[in-house]
Order: C-alpha cells, then structure tokens, then sequence
C-alpha cells in the first residue's frame, strides 16, 4: 500500500516538472474562461421564434398596411388612444399667434435603420398651400395660407425613406422604429411576402414573418395549411370559428363605420318632407342587432366624441308617424350596396317592411354616382375634421350632397381653431346638428378578429 502510494507521488511529481509549462497555461486559460463565459453568452447571437402572420389585402412596399409601418417607423407626431398628437420624431411644436406657422424641433438622436442620424432635411412632404422651410438640422417648419388645426394629426404618419439602388434595381426601406425590413417578395409591385427582423440583434424580439392575400378566405386556406399562424383584422372567422388548438381576439375597428347615407337633394330625401322621410327610416331600423353601435361620424374613442348626440334607438310607432308627414312615398325605394353588405342590405329592408315601405336591393362593386339610399362603409379621419365628408362644397367626397349652412360654418371654424376646449364644443355642436338632420344612419363599427394558433 505504502509503495503504490509513493509510485503515485513520485509519477505526479515527474509529470508536473516535465509540463508545467502547460499546465500553467490551461489553469490560466481556465479561470479566463470561468470569468468571461457569462460575457461570451451574452455576445452570441440570440435564438428568436418567428411569428408567421397573414395579412389581407393588396400592399405595395411604398403603401404598407399601419400594422407593419407602426413597426418599423414613427411620425413626427405620435396620437395617443384619444388621437390628442404628442411628441414623435419631433420633440415639440410651436404656432404662431395667427395659426399659420408651426415650428417642430427634430428630435436629432433618433436614428435610421443604417445607422445615420435623423436630420430635419430627411422629412419630405407634400402639401397644398403650404411652404416647407429647413432651417437647420434641427427644425422644421409649415407656412400655412390659412391655420389648420388637423396639421399636426395628419403628421403622425409614418416616416419612411426610400433608397433606390439602379444597379441593384432594388429598393430599400428605412424606419426609425425597432424593427427592419430584411426581405421581402413581390409580383408586378404587389407584396407577397414580408419579413421583419430586429434592429436591435441583442433583443428577445421575434423575426415577423409576413404573407398577403388578396381574400379572406385565402388567409383562413394558409392557416388551415399550416403557412401562417395568426391571421389579423380577418372580417369573418367563418369555417374557423370552432377550429382545434386556436385563440381568436376580437375588437372593434372605428377606422370605420357602416351606415346608410341618403341623397338629400334627390326626389325622395330633400327639402321638409325628405327630413320627415330620412328621419322615419331611421327610427325604423333596428341597430340593436349590432354589437358596436356608431351613432356619429366621429370614433367613440375621440377625444372629440359627443356621447349625448341623438341615437335613435328603434321606434316603430314614431317612424309610422314621421311617414304620415311625408308627401310622396315612392312606390320602391332602391337600396345600393356591395356584395360584403348585402346580409344587412335584406335586415334593413324587412326594417322598412314594418313601416310599410316596400324596397329593393340593387348589388354592385362599383358606387353608383345616383342613388336612393346607399349601404356603405365610410372611413373615420383620425382628427375630427371632417370638412371633406360634409362640407356643401365638396362635391365630389359628400355622399349625401349635404347642405346646411350651419354645419358648414362649424365644419369651417373646426378646422381653424387650435385651443382644444374650443374644437371640442365646436364638433360636440357639429355631431348634434349633423344627427338632427339625418342625412346617415350611423349602423355600426364592423368587428375585426385576430386568429391565433396555440
């Protein structure tokens, strides 16, 4: 025992004094190794899930849907939940005494996707009746003909830069926000395929991976197939309703509403006995039918929304007396819409039936240019600004041909006036007489689902 024991210490022994040298070293390197392998882990490139998302509709690379834009950039202004704007790539704005000036102050440390920083110059637009100046790289500012309150909403849109490579024949788009595009396909300029990786490499983010289809129905075929594994803003959750393994979120989209929009200087819907007639068929209508009721043309969520403006709510009994005050009923009252309304074009027409009111229903993709009643879904600007849709000038964009000198005049003074407690009387004023006279019947805000695979 005692001679193993001494064969072992002198055989350790030799060994030490023939390698020292390395042996020296590997300790070395092994405390170097034992102190740096946190950093060393932290510098390797991080495992990411890739979310594969479908999305519907025709997009090119320069007309992106806002789900991928509020990704990869910002504006210069920010809205917050209520569309009050805030500080974007712009710290902060300032308005001349008279309206027609506003100076924004660039924030100079944001930075582009190649790493180049923000400068006032880099921010184009193109405005009517406004001269754009640049200062310096800091500023920017709007010389306006007239003061416009919208100004600052209509600036929280996306700020993009298009690098156009010649040589390439490739385009390259650059954001201020924490995501990039790192590839995308397309087909005669139309997107087929998208993806979004981090800006920042050290980041938990995942890669967004993300597909168009033209239809609904396209989407659900790609989900059911395994391609994607969430489909957004998809209208009708239709064969995947009760589909295995599925989460589905649903939300309220007021980017628009659904209503019936009357001609109100045709035949049938102008003058006293046209009021009586659109006022009629709008307490003939059942709107409980619709979860998200619109009553406004003006998003619920506004900071300028007015929740005491008229509803009317179904009265059958004072519908039948408003039709006694019509002075020609017509024989058929034509309903025009398109083929995604026509469910709700037959609710609203057996509406009518129980006020006595025969109807048809007319199905086209185009807007006809002449109409009765139209069933349409009409967008909700951001800011409550809303000249273009009602204004009695604006022949082209006022469906209803609204004329009321009233509500021209708040229309008018809405968009000059900047103090906020000031614009929202004007445009709690404007909602009520706008609902007084009934030109619409404001439906509903249609519902979106969000499809998730467990």
């Amino acid at each position: 025992m005692y001679k193993k024991i001494r064969f072992y210490i002198r055989f350790i022994s030799a060994l030490t004094t023939r390698y020292y040298p390395y042996l020296i070293a590997g300790l070395v390197l092994a405390v170097i190794t034992f102190f740096s392998f946190p950093y060393l882990i932290s510098r390797l490139p991080t495992l990411r899930l890739t979310q594969k998302i479908a999305i519907i509709g025709r997009y090119t690379l320069t007309d992106l849907p806002s789900t991928i834009t509020d990704k990869i950039t910002i504006g210069l202004t920010s809205l917050d939940q209520s569309g009050q704007p805030g500080a974007g790539a712009a710290k902060s704005w300032e308005i001349s005494p008279d309206g027609k000036t506003l100076n924004f102050t660039i924030n100079t440390d944001l930075v582009w996707h190649n790493q180049t920083s923000l400068v006032s110059s880099d921010i184009k637009y193109q405005f009517k009746d406004a001269i754009i100046e640049y200062p310096d790289s800091g500023h920017l500012v709007f010389h306006l003909k007239d003061p416009y309150s919208p100004l600052p909403t209509l600036l929280s849109k996306p700020i993009i830069r298009y690098q156009t490579s010649k040589l390439f024949k490739s385009t390259k788009v650059l954001g201020l926000g924490s995501y990039k595009i790192s590839s995308f396909k397309s087909n005669g300029g139309v997107l087929e395929s998208l993806l979004l990786s981090p800006v920042n490499s050290g980041s938990k983010q995942p890669y967004l991976s993300y597909r168009f289809y033209s239809s609904s129905q396209q989407a659900r075929t790609a989900f059911k197939l395994g391609l994607v594994d969430q489909i957004e803003d998809l209208p009708d959750l239709a064969e995947l309703k009760d589909w295995p393994n599925t989460t589905v979120n649903k939300t309220r989209s007021t980017e628009r509403y659904v209503g019936l929009f009357f001609n109100t200087q045709g035949p049938n819907f102008s003058g006293a006995s046209g009021k009586n007639f659109r006022l009629a068929i709008s307490y003939a209508v059942n709107k409980t039918r619709w979860q998200y009721r619109a009553i406004s043309p003006i998003s619920p969520d506004s900071w300028a929304f007015n929740p005491d403006t008229k509803r009317y709510d179904q009265d059958v009994k004072r519908a039948q007396e408003l039709m006694k005050k019509v002075e020609k009923v017509p024989e058929k009252l034509v309903i025009n819409t398109v083929p995604a309304y026509l469910s709700i074009a037959e609710e609203v027409k057996k509406d009518l039936a129980d006020i006595k009111l025969n109807s048809e229903i007319l199905v086209s993709q185009e807007i006809p240019s002449e109409f009765d009643i139209l069933l349409i879904a009409q967008a909700t600007p951001t800011d409550p600004d809303q000249y273009n849709l009602w204004h009695s000038t604006q022949t082209t964009t006022n469906l209803t041909k609204l004329n009321n000198p009233r509500i021209d005049k708040l229309l008018e003074d809405g968009r000059k006036t900047y103090n906020l407690t000031e614009r929202k009387k004007i445009y709690y004023d404007f909602q009520k007489y706008l609902t007084e006279e009934a030109p619409t019947v404001f439906l509903f805000y249609p519902e979106l689902y969000t499809l998730y695979r467990k």
